[in-house]
């Protein structure tokens, strides 16, 4: 059982999971600021927006993780997912930052704005 548990760890590797979790606390952070800028704050909905938001991406990369654990046809899907989750959420973080006023370059589809 120890083999499997180091050989999923290692397959989904701590740095990747690091920076996941780093960008889903960013995505969190400034989503908060916007609630409470526009005036929709409600900290029950705290609990729906980590569970409807957050989970799937750590469920979906774990998850795929076993899968490639198990099959090792499935090994790329890993890097692949994760990318996928990462451009998602970089993205939901310059939403936010856009909508609390920062401005974004047009490069990084902030709109009109230039670098």
């Amino acid at each position: 059982m120890d083999g499997y548990i180091s050989q999923f760890i290692a397959l989904v590797d701590s740095t990747k999971l690091t920076v996941l979790f780093a960008l889903i606390l960013g995505n969190f952070v400034t989503g908060i600021a916007v609630a409470i800028k526009t005036g929709v704050f409600n900290l029950k909905q705290m609990g729906e927006f980590l569970y409807t938001r957050v989970l799937p991406y750590v469920v979906a990369y774990l998850g795929v993780g076993l899968v490639a654990m198990i099959d090792e046809a499935w090994k790329w899907s890993v890097t692949a997912v994760w990318c996928i989750i990462l451009a998602t959420l970089i993205g939901a973080i310059l939403e936010n930052l856009r909508e609390l006023g920062v401005p974004i370059p047009s490069v990084l589809g902030g709109g009109d704005e230039e670098l």
